[in-house]
Order: C-alpha cells, then sequence, then structure tokens
C-alpha cells in the first residue's frame, strides 16, 4: 500500500495490467528460448497471468479461487529455469512495461516486484 492508502493495483488499474499481459506475451510468443516452456495454445497462461497480477498487486483474489494458492517456485519447478531463461523472461516484461502508459513510480515498483519472482523462479 503506498501512503494514499491505495494498492498497486489501484494504481495501476486493472485495463493497464491486462494490457501489460498481452504486450508481454506478443514478445514471448517470438522467444524461441523460453516459448517452448508454454503451450502451444498461451490463452490460458497469459489469462492466469493477468488474474495473478492482479491479486498479487492488491486486487480481487480470483486467481486463489480459481486454482488456490499461487505457489509460484512449485508451480514452475516442472520447467528448467535458468539466469539465462529468467532473464529473457524479464526482458520481455521490461519491454511490455516501457510501453505501459501508467506512471514512472508505479511502473518502478512494479518492475521491482516481477524482477524479484523472476530471481525467486530460478532452479538450475
Amino acid at each position: 500500500m503506498s501512503e494514499k492508502g491505495q494498492t498497486l493495483y489501484e494504481r495501476i488499474g486493472e485495463e493497464n495490467i491486462l494490457k501489460l499481459v498481452d504486450d508481454f506475451y506478443a514478445m514471448l510468443e517470438q522467444d524461441e528460448l523460453i516459448r517452448k516452456m508454454y503451450p502451444e495454445d498461451l490463452l490460458p497462461a497469459k489469462n492466469r497471468l493477468k488474474l495473478f497480477f492482479i491479486q498479487a498487486l492488491g486486487g480481487r483474489q480470483t486467481y486463489t479461487d480459481e486454482r488456490g494458492h499461487p505457489m509460484l517456485r512449485r508451480r514452475h519447478f516442472q520447467w528448467e529455469i535458468g539466469t539465462e531463461e529468467a532473464t529473457h523472461w524479464l526482458k520481455h516484461m521490461h519491454a511490455a512495461l516501457e510501453k505501459a502508459t501508467f506512471p514512472e513510480p508505479e511502473k518502478d515498483a512494479f518492475w521491482e516486484y516481477v524482477y524479484g519472482a523472476a530471481q525467486h523462479m530460478v532452479n538450475k
């Protein structure tokens, strides 16, 4: 929460979160290294990430209602994720964030969150 009492979700706005994820997946789709970790149909994964970010940033709890506790590292342990894979994921997230139109302080806070989460996923 900020000093204004608003969550990052409220400060960024749901439409901006949805667009950010769409932009991210448009770039990820072209990535030869990490695209193979995803199913052929990206829509379910894209929708899960949207719900996850909405919840993680302080919005509604639909992700947990539908899928249970996020358990990010455990859910991703089936894939070998090294520094290179995390870097590719972050590169696309950063590019999507650069396209975003919400204010820089919120971009910085979002980046801090996803950077830490990506580092947490590294398992090799």
